[in-house]
């Protein structure tokens, strides 16, 4: 069935409001200066909202509909693959990219040439993953309202933490305003663009696409979040990122 004009522009406006938090994150990370056990707080939660965001809906939906076997083994096939990209972009100093600086500080550009657009790229992968699996998931008839919650409020923190990070590094605000700018419009149109694409796939590809993402989610979540959210952090992190996993139990139970 093709898709409508209409629908393209709910799609695009649902990636929008996804993709908010990288906005409001590079901002603040930009513009205020937040000790990094603040941000490590905000990182815990944001964290434990991603981590309930794909068992709650992205694995649940993908092992119900393509099988327990299938999904397993594409969840690991997305890990990987963003592992092993995550590992090449980080001989070239994108390894600390959501670093705030205060405890391990990110690469200036004079220590380590070609280091920005290693963070660049590599703050542009961590958005693939979300774009992937929000572009098939509102392929439902209802608006994954949860999902959407988790990676608009869980982007913040990401934002947030590397901006910050960029800032001691010593780039300029234009430049990481410009960068986080065009990840959140790239984003957005990545979960448009998605949304059309994956209305041509048939019944089967869905679901395991969906697997694929909540792979790349995980990783993306235990190799860029979690560091920051535990390094030199308050040891109730583990309970911050509980209630973020919590919060979201309350927001999908409220919305379906």
């Amino acid at each position: 069935m093709p898709t409508s004009g209409d629908e393209v522009w709910a799609a695009l406006t649902w990636g929008a409001v996804s993709s908010a938090g990288l906005l409001v994150g590079a901002l603040a990370g930009s513009f205020g200066r937040m000790p990094h056990r603040a941000i490590a707080m905000a990182m815990s939660v944001g964290a434990g909202l991603l981590l309930a965001g794909v068992s709650l809906k992205v694995a649940a939906d993908a092992i119900r509909i393509a099988g327990p076997l299938a999904a397993a083994l594409l969840l690991l096939l997305g890990a990987a693959l963003f592992s092993v990209s995550n590992a090449l972009l980080a001989q070239f100093g994108a390894a600390h990219r959501k670093r705030c600086g205060d405890c391990i500080q990110q690469p200036a550009e004079s220590q380590q040439p070609g280091s920005g657009a290693a963070i660049a790229f590599g703050n542009a992968l961590d958005a693939l993953p979300e774009a992937l699996v929000l572009g098939i998931a509102l392929r439902d008839r209802v608006v994954p309202l949860a999902l959407v919650f988790a990676f608009a409020v869980g982007n913040f923190p990401e934002a947030l933490s590397s901006a910050a990070g960029m800032r001691a590094a010593g780039r300029s605000r234009s430049s990481i305003l410009l960068l986080w700018s065009a990840i959140a419009i790239g984003a957005a149109v990545a979960i448009a663009t998605g949304y059309v694409g994956f209305g041509s796939l048939g019944e089967a590809w869905p679901p395991r696409l969906q697997a694929f993402g909540a792979g790349a989610l995980l990783a993306m979540t235990a190799e860029t979040m979690i560091p920051e959210a535990f390094h030199n952090s308050p040891r109730f992190s583990g309970l911050l990122a509980a209630f973020g996993f919590g919060l979201l139990l309350i927001v999908h139970a409220t919305t379906t």
